[in-house]
Order: structure tokens, then C-alpha cells, then sequence
């Protein structure tokens, strides 16, 4: 399979611009240095487990947010928004994304038993992966014998890739219903995160023009107030800060791949109407000038 490289595209139904694998075997290995790549809240049609390999990382997931170091990682299921943040000056990630057909066939014995009632089950979000935690260490050892073998392209690498996930599958339904694993992942929330998801895409399509906070709340179809709450309480930020945030990834890649372009240029095109303030908002954001980062992305090609 080899590994993939993890991009912050999302299409125009809000899902990740990725390819996951191949056809017929649609898993994606990602091998992510944290300090390169963002993970921005984003979601998707597979699952994911992720395992984390160096650093801090400060995770936000159906209404929770907690913090994983080295060793640790998380299980994510269908469709679920979330986003993760490096809180250390280094950090690496292994990521397994796939599809529920790489475990098994949709309506076999093992599908209705292990993939199923684990894909369909919207109050199982997702599940925090600790290494001291015995069975929650042996999930994380599988999903890193999978991305190794998968990643890498092993022998017989399908047949381990599936064996160690079907095992990870099974350790996942046994302790389901943990009470340490219940959520309080509420219809309430679940309809919150739908709404949110318009506004986000909204704010992928609309990055490079004028919005305003009411032109986000009319994408989702929410007051202002509302979609004030929402943001606040789904995403921990406002709407416009995410809108700032989101336009300066944009200008991140842009300033890769500058050809020529002055920085005046590129925050214009990326939806900032004063340079000065997109280079204030830029420095605090990541603590250089666009200048800085320019010269600094040269001298690491």
C-alpha cells in the first residue's frame, strides 16, 4: 500500500479530500510529522485509529477533549467530527484510515458481529486508547503491526493488515459496553455537529471572500446566537476565529508554492483584505513572519 500523505482538503460535502487505499483494499497509511501537518476538524466515511508515537497531543471528539502522549491513541468511528493539536515543540503520529469492508464483508457472520454493531452504534463515538490500559495497550500493538505491514508492504501484508484489525474489531465489541466507555454523546450533540458540518463546508467553499458571521449562520440555518453556541461548544472557538484560523492554513500552502506571488497577494487571495493584519494574525499563529516561514520552508527543500 505504501504510506499516504495527509492533506486538510475537504470536498464540497465536507468529507477529506483523500483517496483511502486502493479499490479493492481501501486503507490509507499515514505517517505524520506533527510539526509538518495540521489535523483541523475534518471527517469522514472510515474509520480511523491513531496511534500517537512522539509528543503531546490535545484531542477534541464529540464533545470531549483530553490529552495523549506518546503510546496512546484513539479509535474513531463513522462520520464523527474531530481535530487533534500538538502541544509540544515535536510530535509524530502513525494513522490507519479505512474502510469497515477491509475487516470484513458487508453482512457476513464476522460483520454482523464485530463491524456492524460497532458502525452503527452512534453512542460509540469514539474510544480513547491508553497504554495502561491492557486490552486498550493490545488494540494500539494490532492497529502498529497493521500500519507496519500495511505501510511498508510486508509480505502476505493484506492478511496481516486484516487479521490484526479483525482482532482490534473483536477487543473493541468485548469492551463495548465498559462502563468507563459510555458517552455522553447526546441526540442533541449529534444534530449540533450536523449543523456545524454546513458551516464548516460553507466556510471552505466562501474562505477567499467576504463572510461574516451571519453568512455562516444562514449556511447552517441558525441564528447568530445559535451558531455562536454551536461553534463554542463544538468546537471551543467562534466562527470567526475559526474562519481566521481556517484562512491561514489556506495561506500556508499558498506561501509553499508562492511563484512569485508577493505575501500582499496571497492573503488577499485567501480572504484577508489587510495585509498588516493577515501578518499579525499569521506571527501569532505560528510565531514567524510569512517572510520567515517563506525562508524557512526554502532552506528545508
Amino acid at each position: 500500500m505504501a504510506f499516504s500523505v495527509s492533506v486538510d482538503r475537504i470536498d464540497e460535502t465536507g468529507r477529506e479530500l483523500l483517496s483511502y487505499g486502493t479499490e479493492d483494499f481501501p486503507i490509507a497509511f499515514f505517517d505524520d510529522d506533527l510539526t509538518i501537518v495540521s489535523v483541523p476538524y475534518h471527517w469522514h466515511d472510515e474509520f480511523e485509529i491513531v496511534i500517537i508515537t512522539e509528543g503531546s497531543i490535545r484531542v477534541r471528539i464529540a464533545g470531549e477533549e483530553f490529552t495523549l502522549s506518546a503510546g496512546d491513541g484513539y479509535f474513531t468511528n463513522k462520520g464523527i467530527l474531530h481535530a487533534s493539536t500538538l502541544k509540544t515543540s515535536t510530535g509524530h503520529q502513525h494513522a490507519l484510515v479505512f474502510s469497515p469492508g477491509v475487516v470484513s464483508q458487508s453482512g457476513d457472520l464476522i460483520w454482523k458481529t464485530y463491524v456492524s454493531p460497532i458502525l452503527e452504534n452512534r453512542r460509540f463515538p469514539f474510544l480513547r486508547l491508553s497504554a495502561s490500559v491492557s486490552w486498550q495497550r493490545e488494540i494500539l500493538q494490532l492497529a502498529e503491526a497493521a500500519w507496519r505491514s500495511g505501510g511498508y508492504e510486508t509480505e502476505d501484508y493484506p492478511i496481516v493488515v486484516r487479521s490484526s484489525l479483525s482482532r482490534a474489531f473483536s477487543l473493541l465489541m468485548r469492551h463495548i459496553n465498559d462502563p468507563e466507555n459510555a458517552f455522553r454523546y447526546s441526540g442533541r450533540l449529534q444534530r449540533d455537529e450536523e449543523r456545524i458540518k454546513k458551516a464548516l463546508v460553507f466556510i471552505e467553499k466562501n474562505f477567499d471572500g467576504s463572510v461574516t458571521i451571519e453568512n455562516i449562520a444562514e449556511s447552517a440555518s441558525v441564528s447568530t446566537s445559535t451558531c455562536l453556541r454551536l461553534f463554542g461548544n463544538v468546537l471551543g472557538t467562534t466562527p470567526i476565529a475559526f474562519l481566521v484560523e481556517y484562512r491561514l492554513r489556506r495561506a500556508v500552502e499558498e506561501l509553499k508554492h508562492a511563484d512569485g506571488r508577493t505575501i500582499s497577494e496571497i492573503a488577499y487571495s485567501c480572504g484577508f483584505s489587510d495585509a498588516s493584519y493577515f501578518n499579525r494574525c499569521f506571527r501569532k499563529e505560528y510565531g514567524i513572519t510569512p517572510t520567515e516561514y517563506i525562508s524557512k520552508h526554502l532552506a528545508n527543500k
